[in-house]
């Protein structure tokens, strides 16, 4: 059987989040006017406004001001710094195509240097843009089960049964939390694409892989260590086909809405020269043009209107559509890139509880249009724990650096092993977020362990301090802490 890692938590919490009162915290776009994404940290910052950053220019002038964090044979990724007039500063993570670009002006090392360490204290909080689908270069494979679209990739090599238009959707999905990973956790090593992840566009399909392998899982993603390998799966092309098929319908409807559109003028002179034959005044046959013209535009621009509005909402049932597939892979996903671009050596691992915890990070990621922000607390996870951490018997921190692996893969149904994710992903977020103690070098020594400590002092080490004054710290945090709501 392959060595498969999974969240049991992660369905449990998905079924409790349909039933959550109150609405999930929304999350925001990228571009100028969004300032709920504010650098916090750095937005106090006195020098602020004085930041040296360095300069992308496309060609059709656009200017993008930054940080450049990664340059690849085809893009540039930047770190865009954003300070709208009268509001707090936040960052964009924006791919950019090379092709595109005119200009580029990069800052001598020691003024790079800096602002790579401005950069740092707030890197974490930044909104992800997705890439254009346009750009995804897509081949077509025949093999023995059919056709298959293969994408080759920096960080992973996908393979996909759905339909290209929705493969291309998936992919700026899976290369948008890539570059989060990223954020929150840089890579050790180059990039590599020797993981591969099959997207299933069919359940049935993707049951029948998990059938092959004599595997019992319920959700619609795992991640096998052994083969390195992300399997997923989602009711894509059954999507997609209704989707065609609403889009065939609409072209009609246009269509035959341009054409009487085309021909009104033919019309609407049919019908006035029957009033003049009627014996109406000029005065009456221009107040009846008038009208009869003011009527028709404003029906054909409601007409063309209400298309367009129910192609916007079909195009975003795909992210409902694949809403529990999405969660999971970004999940399953944080594991292989922790694995093979983090820490490859086997002897060096997160430790699970802090594995599991980041990854609960990444599953919530909250989608607003084609931007992804990963910092917002999820509402679900909050409200369990919350009532967990305000309980005569709360979870002691110790416990949870001393749970043996097993535990985090008992049943769905195990409460204890529900205890252990909801508190590791609440340790994770208040490390990550509000005491930014995750940074490559205290995490490196972490995992590193060179003293061989024991798990509880191996942790106290990492905070430096003791840890009844950090569980203190924590657990007001936590209880205090308020899901994110958009201004």
């Amino acid at each position: 059987m392959a060595n498969v890692i999974c969240s049991w938590l992660s369905l449990w919490l998905l079924a409790s989040f349909t039933q959550a009162a109150g609405p999930a915290p929304s999350s925001v776009g990228a571009g100028e006017s969004r300032s709920s994404a504010s650098v916090s940290d750095s937005s106090n910052d006195p020098g602020a406004g004085d930041w040296q950053l360095e300069t992308i220019q496309r060609d059709d002038g656009t200017v993008h001001q930054g940080l450049i964090l990664a340059e690849r044979e085809e893009e540039i990724e930047l770190i865009e710094i954003l300070r709208p007039p009268g509001k707090p500063m936040f960052a964009v993570i924006r791919p950019l195509r090379k092709n595109e670009i005119a200009k580029i002006q990069r800052l001598p090392a020691p003024e790079r240097q800096r602002l790579i360490e401005r950069v740092d204290s707030f890197r974490r909080r930044a909104l992800v843009e997705a890439g254009r689908m346009e750009d995804i270069e897509l081949r077509r494979a025949s093999i023995p089960d059919g056709t298959r679209w293969i994408y080759e990739g920096a960080w992973f090599r996908l393979e996909s049964t759905a339909d290209e238009d929705l493969t291309r959707r998936s992919i700026v999905r899976i290369e948008q939390i890539f570059r989060a990973y990223r954020l929150v956790l840089p890579p050790g090593i180059d990039a590599s694409n020797e993981l591969l992840i099959e997207l299933y566009g069919a359940m049935d399909e993707y049951r029948s892989e998990v059938d092959r392998l004599g595997l019992q899982i319920v959700h619609p993603a795992f991640f096998s260590a052994s083969e390195n390998r992300i399997v997923a799966g989602s009711d894509l092309n059954a999507y997609a086909q209704r989707l065609a098929s609403a889009r065939e319908h609409h072209a009609r409807v246009r269509q035959k809405y341009r054409h009487l559109n085309q021909t009104f003028p033919n019309r609407l002179a049919a019908v006035l020269d029957k009033l003049r034959s009627q014996g109406y005044s000029e005065a009456e046959i221009e107040l009846e043009s008038r009208l009869r013209r003011s009527m028709w535009q404003r029906d054909y621009d409601a007409a063309l209107a209400r298309i367009d509005s129910v192609e916007r909402r079909n195009q975003a049932r795909f992210a409902e559509v694949t809403r529990q597939m999405f969660a999971m892979l970004y999940h399953e996903a944080f594991h292989a890139y922790v694995r093979n671009a983090v820490y490859p050596d086997p002897d060096q691992r997160l430790p699970r509880w802090l594995d599991e915890g980041l990854a609960q990070i990444f599953e919530t990621a909250q989608l607003d249009g084609d931007t992804l922000r990963i910092d917002a607390p999820d509402p679900v996870r909050l409200r369990h724990l919350q009532l967990d951490l305000a309980s005569e018997q709360p979870l002691a921190i110790a416990q949870l650096l001393d749970a043996a692996d097993d535990r985090f893969l008992d049943s769905m149904a195990n409460e204890e092993a529900r205890r252990l994710y909801l508190y590791a992903w609440g340790l994770a977020y208040y490390l990550t977020y509000e005491r930014d103690l995750l940074n490559r070098q205290r995490l490196d020594r972490y995992v590193a362990n060179p003293d061989g400590l024991g798990s509880v002092a191996r942790f106290i080490q990492m905070i430096e301090m003791p840890l009844p004054r950090f569980e203190a710290a924590w657990r007001t945090a936590m209880l205090d802490l308020r899901p994110y709501a958009a201004p």
